[in-house]
């Protein structure tokens, strides 16, 4: 396993959901850093809605943590049994766990943790005639087009949004200026728009090595006005953290070599 021994790593998921990723971090020798650029707003009427009258034979999506957490909440003790009702499926095995512990069985689970994992699985699952989607309210419209030209009906339901911190960033301001962050986990584009609003400066942002969780992210990331050293070869925060363990290898090799 490639090496972070003493990095000092910049966590910008929310709060809720550091301590996965600070214990990825700790097994790879570094040092995670809590700075949260997202905080997640359930939409409890959304969810409520679009489950109490959901036809039979829908099959439900769920593409997030998040999204199981929101609607584990919005619909309390109906959730087993309203879910229990359809099929469901979902993102990544993170996903599935999180399903799992609110007590249904995913029917199967995407590969790839994106979007264009599901569409890949409908090829090989075949396509249900109709489908509930649960996602964030800023997603990405990729599935719902790709279906809908499949003549799926297509059932949009934004289960919760995702908003900025407000929370007074000065000690992580001040560790930036003082070249105490080795390096910044972006896993979204949103996270990289928060992250951005909330250092304020792009050249103290850029500061740090930038690892990003895929190419869509590094793409936005890089627009906003930020460079790019690590990008994941696959879509999980493990894969970014080899990522950017192995760009501190190369550089401090190619610092190595130009020593007299």
């Amino acid at each position: 396993m490639n090496t972070l021994a003493g990095k000092r790593i910049l966590v910008t998921r929310a709060a809720e959901q550091f301590e996965a990723v600070a214990r990825l971090i700790e097994q790879r020798g570094g040092v995670p850093l809590p700075f949260p650029c997202l905080a997640v707003q359930c939409l409890p009427d959304n969810i409520r809605d679009a489950l109490r009258d959901l036809p039979a034979g829908t099959s439900i999506i769920m593409s997030s943590t998040n999204g199981v957490h929101c609607a584990a909440q919005a619909l309390g003790e109906d959730f087993i049994p309203l879910f229990s009702r359809h099929q469901v499926i979902v993102v990544g095995p993170h996903t599935a766990d999180a399903l799992c512990g609110h007590g249904i069985q995913a029917a199967w689970v995407a590969d790839e943790t994106s979007q264009d994992g599901l569409i890949q699985g409908f090829m090989e699952h075949g396509l249900p005639a109709s489908i509930c989607f649960l996602r964030a309210e800023e997603g990405r419209d990729v599935l719902q087009d790709a279906l809908r030209q499949q003549d799926v009906e297509v059932r949009l339901v934004h289960a919760y949004r995702t908003v900025c911190p407000e929370d007074n960033p000065i000690a992580v301001l001040c560790a930036l200026r003082q070249g105490e962050v080795d390096a910044v986990l972006l896993g979204s584009s949103r996270t990289a728009q928060h992250y951005l609003r909330r250092i304020g400066d792009t050249q103290l942002a850029d500061r740090p090595a930038v690892a990003v969780i895929s190419p869509q992210v590094a793409a936005a990331a890089e627009t906003e006005g930020l460079s790019v050293q690590a990008v994941a070869k696959q879509a999980s925060f493990a894969a970014m953290l080899d990522a950017l363990a192995e760009y501190f290898t190369v550089s401090r090799s190619a610092v190595e070599e130009h020593r007299p």
